[in-house]
């Protein structure tokens, strides 16, 4: 697994999940136009993905091919045809076993499914159900994270856009698809926050440049996301404060949560305490108060990092103490129970500034970034690492990176232990940056992505999903497409 400052990937919470697709979820089909959109527009591909997947799925050759043969069935483009064809599809899986239909199915790419649901009202029933879904996730969550694409993000001017990158082959980093956010801040020249990725959502925030109150759940492989309704906590309610996002997923009730910590601004601009807390939830739909009660931490206003593993969310934070102006911590949000816990760092983090803590995952390890000026005025990085939860001897530091000078910034760590950086592109322009992939071994450099803002580039584990797929989750399509239309 690699290891992101902006990522938050849990490979351990497919135990939630069923293992195979069962029940009867209720019967809706897709329109046309929809599934067209979400899959990428390229219907052509179809019969030959079917095919090779069903061959590959274990069953006799005369099934295997009739399940290519039926996913071939609307092969053609969405020129009048497609309802016949489909509607012949349909006749051809009568004869097919539902259990040979579901192992094919589960080893379809997600373009694919989401062409899948054009072939018969029953396939698309099954498709777009929370079982087939969830246990299509489980076994994506049993494949190495090496196999999955790469997500960089980074932001331009002239002109002032945002590119969502997926890189499929972890060597050599090519592109392999770029994306359309169906987030949109209020000037041409703002970009929003990347909070955290899981599962195949990417949690968005609008919050780097005022008070918009806009946080989006995106699903880029199926082109569907959810936005989520105004917090109770606003600038109406409070006047001026800052918050706090952390993303995750309540595991005993399958359901995907936002915790929301706003912070009201006091005297001398001091944080005042007990923060509000509030938690959105995709089932409930709507965000609701919980108790902040005891909590008297505070979190870098803009630098502050978070990710999910284990069902709870972890961030730096800090509180202020007797005697010295600030203690750094961890503090965790349990996401069944939605409950807080602190965890203590180790004693020579605790005293520095915490806008040079960062905290992250890599291979199920808690892993945290300090920065600190070196030898010869160089920024370096000690990347420190826990081994256990609950056990502050586990703590220790794995290694020390020299980022060569300059603003540079280091966004997650590869399985080789190589860096991505940011570097910016020289004094005169150090809010320009190239995203470079650096071995501290050889001393070498590769280019990933040039020229962005140093501020915007951010790299994560990305796992395609097909979670809001199903019509329950409440999400919008968007592009124009539309999954489900209602039956006559």
């Amino acid at each position: 697994m690699m290891d992101y400052t902006s990522a938050a990937y849990n490979s351990t919470g497919s135990g939630a999940y069923p293992s195979a697709a069962t029940g009867d979820p209720a019967a809706s089909s897709a329109s046309a136009e929809g599934a067209h959109a979400a899959s990428g527009g390229d219907l052509n591909s179809a019969g030959q993905e079917g095919q090779i997947s069903a061959l590959s799925g274990g069953s006799t050759d005369e099934n295997a091919t009739a399940a290519g043969n039926t996913a071939a069935g609307y092969n053609s483009s969405l020129n009048g045809n497609v309802v016949n064809e489909a509607g012949n599809a349909a006749k051809m899986a009568d004869f097919i076993p539902q259990e040979i239909i579901l192992q094919i199915l589960h080893r379809l790419p997600i373009k694919t499914l989401v062409k899948c649901t054009l072939v018969c009202k029953s396939w698309q029933s099954l498709i777009t159900g929370s079982d087939f879904i969830n246990s299509h996730l489980a076994k994506t969550l049993c494949k190495p994270i090496t196999s999955q694409p790469l997500l960089t993000r980074h932001f331009t001017e002239s002109p002032n856009k945002e590119h969502y990158i997926l890189h499929l082959n972890r060597e050599s980093l090519d592109i392999y698809q770029t994306l359309k956010s169906p987030l949109k801040p209020r000037t041409d020249d703002a970009y929003p926050r990347i909070v955290g990725t899981l599962h195949g959502l990417i949690c968005l925030s609008d919050d780097l440049f005022g008070y918009t109150n806009r946080i989006v759940l995106w699903n880029p492989s199926v082109r569907r996301y959810v936005e989520l309704p105004t917090p109770n906590i606003t600038f109406r309610e409070i006047g001026p404060y800052y918050f706090t996002l952390g993303f995750g997923l309540d595991a005993k009730k399958n359901d995907y949560k936002v915790v929301r910590l706003a912070y009201a601004e006091g005297s001398n601009y001091s944080d005042v305490y007990p923060p509000y807390v509030e938690v959105f939830s995709v089932e409930e739909k709507g965000w609701r108060m919980i108790s902040g009660e005891g909590l008297e931490c505070s979190f870098s206003e803009r630098w502050w990092s978070q990710f999910f593993l284990n069902g709870r969310v972890y961030w730096i934070a800090y509180e202020k103490k007797m005697g010295r102006d600030a203690e750094n911590l961890v503090l965790s949000f349990d996401m069944e129970d939605e409950k807080f816990e602190k965890m203590m760092l180790p004693e020579s983090l605790v005293d520095v500034n915490p806008t040079g803590l960062f905290i992250s995952l890599t291979k199920g390890m808690l892993r945290v970034y300090e920065y600190y000026v070196g030898e010869a005025n160089n920024r370096c990085v000690n990347v420190w690492v826990r081994t256990e939860y609950g056990d502050l001897k586990s703590w220790s530091k794995l290694y020390s990176i020299d980022l060569l000078g300059g603003r540079q910034r280091v966004l997650g760590l590869t399985e080789k232990d190589e860096v991505f950086v940011a570097k910016p592109e020289g004094r005169m322009r150090d809010s320009y940056a190239d995203l470079l992939l650096y071995d501290p071994k050889s001393g070498q450099t590769k280019l990933v992505q040039p020229h962005g803002i140093i501020d915007t580039f951010s790299v994560a584990d990305y796992t395609a999903s097909l979670v809001f797929l199903n019509k329950e989750s409440g999400a919008t399509s968007y592009d124009g497409a539309k999954i489900e239309r209602k039956q006559k």
